[in-house]
């Protein structure tokens, strides 16, 4: 008796429908960000590679937007063409050959400046937590020369690491497709000998499969399509079991015959599944879980570290004060002081420091976690949650992924006051001085420079980073954006 089942079920309607809604907005909505992200990653490289800003956290923090730069640029074409022009291009011309070399090239390059700045993201989580642990040894594992060459080191790296298996398990395919009188799909056919031939083995071991073994009739129902083969990289298309003559006759009126490019799965792919899960759990355990763990660690005894020094940092100030507490009748007489102004610069500084750390890991986590987790799924449960659940998906992994590497700008301004008075010396017109006044930091640094500014304050720069410099010793040099 055969027995009628059907593929696993693994996201429902809800997922269908926010597919099919969201992608008419996605190519909007990812421009706006892209483009902001890109004047945001300019500006983040131009104020921390002033030399007044040269620290080797600021350096990682350069490394990454540039990263971030990258994929943004990058990314701007993709979507113009896929999402906005898409639908007024005729169906060759969205899926070219020439184009289809670009979607091979964007899927490689993408994933590579992505996993950099991960990488480069935990590479500053392990700076600011030696900075913090171990002061005495942090100008010695931490120095200029070493975080140069660990930047090198993490381009160079995640290169040779992550670009291969990209190449290996993708190819571009050659398709045959059949389009209605309005230019919609209505079947298509590979033309790619390898895909032929892997498509007829596969029909045969089925047809072999079933007559053997009753309960395997339900896996092919007749007209299904071959799962297996699945584009792991962008839309994918259901493929025939069955070869199909290609011919250039119209099979009704109105439709026409058009042939096009896709990424598609590599013949060795194909014929290697244990190959394309490990594509998947390299993704998501080497470039997304491990990366996630690290840093949820990392910053977390980083602001536990933060907040035990600031809670000496009470004590010893407390124990400080009742030394020096003058005696009045055989008794200690408290007096009524504010803390020393240093004393609450240092809290605050160290109260920023931790919303900036939290922000970070929390931003992190909400768009790298989740997609290391479906790309598990991806490994542990096959095609069906592939096409169901992760492709679906994909936009909104894309867009999050997207809004991480734009939003530090956000929080270097909000969060390092070094940052802003940089960036407002640099991009600030000159004619407002003359209406705004110098803020208390700013005037500080004019007093103490020793005479007049020069006509792009330069002056007041080298004095402020000088001001900042002890700082920072003070706090352990432990800010996101710091002051040395």
């Amino acid at each position: 008796m055969v027995t009628n089942m059907s593929q696993p079920h693994y996201c429902g309607a809800s997922v269908d429908d926010f597919h099919t809604n969201y992608k008419y907005i996605h190519g909007y909505f990812s421009l706006i960000v892209c483009i902001l992200g890109t004047l945001a990653n300019t500006l983040n490289i131009i104020v921390l590679t002033r030399r007044e800003m040269r620290s080797p956290t600021n350096a990682i923090l350069t490394g990454l937007a540039v990263a971030d730069l990258a994929v943004m640029l990058e990314y701007i074409p993709y979507t113009v063409h896929d999402y906005i022009l898409s639908a007024r291009l005729p169906r060759e011309q969205q899926l070219s050959y020439s184009w289809a070399c670009f979607i091979k090239f964007h899927s490689i390059f993408a994933q590579v400046l992505h996993t950099i700045s991960i990488w480069l993201t935990v590479t500053l989580a392990v700076w600011r937590y030696i900075a913090v642990s171990y002061p005495q040894r942090n100008r010695i594992w931490c120095g200029m020369r070493t975080t140069t060459i660990t930047i090198a080191t993490a381009y160079v790296v995640c290169v040779l690491v992550v670009s291969p298996w990209l190449y290996l398990v993708s190819s571009i395919a050659k398709f045959l497709e059949t389009l209605d009188a309005d230019g919609k799909t209505i079947r298509s056919v590979p033309l790619s000998q390898y895909i032929l031939d892997y498509n007829n083995e596969e029909h045969i071991t089925m047809q072999v499969l079933s007559s053997t073994t009753p309960d395997m009739a339900w896996s092919l129902a007749p007209g299904s399509s071959n799962t297996t083969a699945v584009n792991l990289l962008g839309p994918f298309t259901d493929l025939p079991t069955t070869t199909m003559t290609t011919t250039t006759v119209p099979y009704d009126v109105g439709e026409r015959n058009v042939t096009v490019y896709k990424l598609y799965h590599s013949e060795l792919a194909l014929h290697d599944r244990p190959l394309r899960n490990a594509t998947f759990l390299i993704y998501s355990v080497l470039i997304k879980l491990i990366p996630c763990f690290a840093l949820t660690v990392l910053s977390v005894r980083l602001i536990g570290a933060l907040l035990e020094a600031k809670k000496r940092r009470k004590i010893l100030a407390c124990h400080a004060a009742n030394d020096m507490q003058p005696i009045v009748n055989g008794k200690v007489v408290t007096p009524s002081q504010p803390k020393s102004c240093k004393l609450l610069e240092k809290e605050k500084q160290t109260d920023r420091t931790t919303r900036m750390l939290l922000a970070v890991l929390l931003l992190f986590l909400i768009t790298e976690f989740p997609q290391g987790i479906m790309g598990l799924l991806n490994a542990l449960l096959g095609d069906a949650f592939l096409m169901q659940c992760y492709l679906k998906l994909s936009d909104l992994m894309d867009i999050l992924a997207l809004i991480n590497s734009s939003i530090n700008f956000i929080l270097y301004c909000s969060m390092s006051r070094q940052f802003r008075s940089t960036f407002t010396l640099l991009f600030r017109p000159r004619w407002l001085d003359k209406w705004l006044p110098l803020s208390q930091h700013d005037g500080d640094a004019r007093d103490g420079a020793g005479g007049r500014l020069d006509g792009y304050g330069r002056q007041r720069l080298v004095h402020t980073d000088a001001v900042s410099k002890s700082m920072a010793i003070d706090l352990g040099l432990t800010t996101q954006v710091t002051n040395v």
